[in-house]
């Protein structure tokens, strides 16, 4: 039987080493943090997990993720289903309140939903306990990369890891599933290997969450992430009646530092037309603050060549994203699958597992990476333009800067459209297979033109600096 070692156990981890134990492998699961509680209720306040700094920040589960979750391991919705997650259709509550024309089909955008990440991710494990050949060991941090004969001459071949105990764990291959701050990369430099090469795009973003409860979810008068000039707000329903808003801007912009302060941070909500009535709850706690970090990748592979033979990296130990729309563990997931096929097919093979790694992380991975550094690359310099009142720093006739600017008002007017942007924004379709169907072009550009460009009630950049200072 072939044995697998993944190292970390968040849910790009886990997915990854349930496929692999239910294609009848064996596998071993190693976590550096404490276990997980044995009840869900227990997670959100006794649950630490050091090595994922932003596990108390705001998470959702896109309808990809949801929907390649029911396909290929439905105990992990049953999970979910247990631990309390809603499910949602926030497409269709938000097509609802706009009011949109047409008899275009919705539901494909359910999700099981929190956000209250440790929840979200009980769900994970919970499934993966129960998984036959699964093992978790907890506080079993890696430290070293153990390694055998090479396969290609020159390129360090990994046939297991050592624990921070000194344990030996062998596995006939690995999976990096540690995520952004995986030590791995220094790991294969120590073996021999050359360190994967990083490559990233900095936009610099501060996010400002707060969670509230109550009675009931709060209505979606506006879009989940909705830009209002200089900053954006993001709203997430969650689990037992917890919802959450998350205010971001500019990490430069030094004036919105002030809305930590959850006096300010109510203020500035109380001031947003479609936005204020998310307040209308239980705040519980203070302001949870992040900025985040680059957009980056890893180049595990150059020229055809790999930095090391055995080992397959996933998610975000490959590459990530800011989180401001809310991909992450869709898109970890998504490649986690992938990936475990490859492994499962090709794991006497490594000299063909690093090239079937390397086309899975291109088609799969790396154009959901693209287009999320398309989205920063646009929203970016018009937050910073906003904020000093300088000029539109676009072209407004640049193809692509039209183009999606009337696609984001387009979909506001028609329903059509509206699903289209749900299926970019819930990880089912890439923008540019959208607009490779036909007629989608013409039909944004249609809608477009015959309304006004969509822009959400907000103060003006004035207004809000006197709100930041009371």
């Amino acid at each position: 039987m072939a044995r697998a070692v993944v190292i970390g156990a968040g849910p790009t981890g886990l997915t990854t080493a349930m496929l692999l134990a239910g294609a009848g492998m064996e596998v071993v699961v190693l976590d550096r943090d404490d276990p997980a509680p044995a009840e869900a209720s227990d997670a959100w306040e006794h649950w630490e997990r050091r090595s994922v700094a932003q596990f108390h920040q705001v998470h959702v589960l896109q309808p990809g993720g949801r929907a390649l979750l029911e396909a290929r391991l439905p105990a992990v919705i049953y999970a979910m289903v247990a631990a309390g997650l809603p499910q949602l259709n926030l497409a269709e509550l938000r097509a609802r309140n706009l009011d949109l024309p047409g008899d275009t089909d919705l539901s494909p955008f359910v999700t099981r939903t929190t956000c209250r990440r440790p929840v979200l991710e009980f769900g994970f494990t919970s499934a993966a306990r129960s998984t036959p050949g699964l093992e978790i060991r907890s506080n079993s941090a890696v430290t070293g990369l153990v390694t055998g004969a090479e396969v290609i001459a020159g390129v360090p071949h990994v046939v297991g890891v050592r624990t921070e105990s000194g344990e030996v764990i062998a596995g006939d291959v690995v999976i990096d599933a540690a995520g952004r701050r995986t030590p791995v990369p220094a790991l294969i430099e120590v073996v021999g290997g050359s360190r994967p090469e990083e490559h990233a795009v900095d936009v610099g973003f501060a996010y400002n969450s707060r969670y509230y409860r109550g009675d009931a979810l709060p209505e979606y008068r506006e879009d989940l992430l909705c830009a209002l000039g200089s900053i954006s707000v993001l709203t997430l329903p969650g689990d037992d009646g917890y919802w959450s808003v998350t205010i971001y801007h500019s990490s430069k912009d030094k004036d919105m530092r002030r809305v930590r302060d959850p006096a300010v941070f109510e203020r500035v909500l109380h001031s947003l037309p479609h936005h204020a009535h998310w307040a209308d709850g239980t705040p519980m706690g203070e302001v949870d603050t992040m900025v985040s970090t680059a957009n980056t990748t890893r180049e595990f592979v150059v020229d055809g060549r790999p930095c090391a033979t055995g080992l397959v990296p996933v998610g975000d130990a490959w590459g990530f994203t800011n989180p401001s729309l809310g991909r992450g563990i869709s898109l970890g997931v998504m490649h986690a699958a992938a990936i475990a096929d490859a492994a499962v097919a090709l794991v006497d093979q490594p000299n063909e597992l690093f090239r079937s790694w390397d086309e899975v992380t291109r088609t799969v991975a790396a154009p959901w990476h693209a287009s999320t550094v398309s989205f920063d690359a646009l929203r970016g310099p018009e937050v910073e333009a906003l904020r000093q009142g300088l000029p539109d720093p676009f072209d407004a006739n640049d193809p692509t800067v039209a183009m999606t600017r009337a696609f984001n008002s387009a979909l506001h007017y028609d329903r059509e459209v509206f699903a289209w942007g749900q299926e970019i924004g819930g990880c089912l379709a890439l923008p540019e297979e959208i607009f490779a169907r036909p007629g989608a072009f013409e039909r944004v550009i249609e809608v477009a033109l015959a309304h006004p460009s969509y822009e959400a009630p907000a103060p003006s950049r004035g207004e809000l600096e006197e709100l930041l200072v009371g």
